[in-house]
Parts: structure tokens; sequence; C-alpha cells
């Protein structure tokens, strides 16, 4: 074997072994190591003054409520009546699974609607519409067929 190749091979030799000496040694002394922190620099005179909110407006303070079905109800019929109220003259959308409803608040902000249930949870969004705001609430009810 010639000097170039027996150099060649120890120095292969040595760099494998310096490898796995640190993949094997490497994480214990990474451990044992001082933790390092950097310092915080404190820049709150860079944070922007608060500006004051505006008073809501009529309109933002616009809601629907739902009265009936109690939220996480359990039914053991295939439909649901949703009642509850928002401003009157307002447009109402129920919206079930299978079918949805559109009727317009009586004289009090009152509605009611009829919705079809699926078996298990259902998740009936109802949204009222008033002028050029909307308002929306979910309610979330189980059916199930079974007899207690």
């Amino acid at each position: 074997m010639n000097k170039d190749a027996f150099f060649a091979t120890l120095i292969g030799l040595g760099i494998g072994l310096l490898l796995t000496g640190i993949i094997l040694v490497g994480p214990n002394i990474v451990k044992s190591m001082p933790k390092v922190t950097l310092p915080s620099i404190n820049l709150s005179f860079l944070k922007k003054q608060p500006t004051p909110t505006p008073a809501p407006s009529p309109e933002a303070k616009y809601e629907v409520t739902i009265d009936s079905p109690l939220p996480d109800a359990i039914e053991s019929t295939d439909s649901v009546l949703v009642s509850g109220g928002t401003l009157k003259e307002s447009k109402v959308i129920i919206q079930g699974i299978i079918d949805d409803v559109v009727i317009m608040t009586n004289g009090d902000g009152k509605f009611a609607g009829k919705v079809t249930l699926t078996e298990g949870k259902n998740d009936i969004l109802v949204t009222s519409y008033h002028a050029s705001v909307s308002a929306i609430q979910k309610v979330t009810v189980y059916y199930t067929p079974e007899v207690w």
C-alpha cells in the first residue's frame, strides 16, 4: 500500500471517529453547558398612545335572542320550534341541517319557526336582518328517537 492511500485511510478513519464522538457525546456536552439568555430590551416608548373608542351606535346593539329551544337540549321528535326575539320588522332566517325557514317578526319583534332535525347533533343558526345590519345566534340541539 502506498503512502497516499495509507494517509487517506487514516484521515477518513479520524473524521469518522470524530463524527461518531460528536453524535454520541455531543448531546451530553450541550446539556452540561450553561444556559445563555439575551438581555431584554424595553421598547415601550415605541408604543402608540391608545385612541379612544367611539361610542357604539344604536345599530351596534342590534341582536337576536333564542328563547326556545334551550342550548344542548335533547329532543325526542324530529322537528323543533325555534322562537325568540329581535327588532320588529326584521327578516329572520332559521337554518337547520335539512331545511331553512324565512320569516318576518311580528309587531313585538318576536319570531317562531319549525325546523327538521337529523339524528344526533343539530346546529341551528338564526340570522336576523334589519335595514343594513344583521345579528347571528346559534343553538345546538340533539335529536334521539329513543323513548326515555
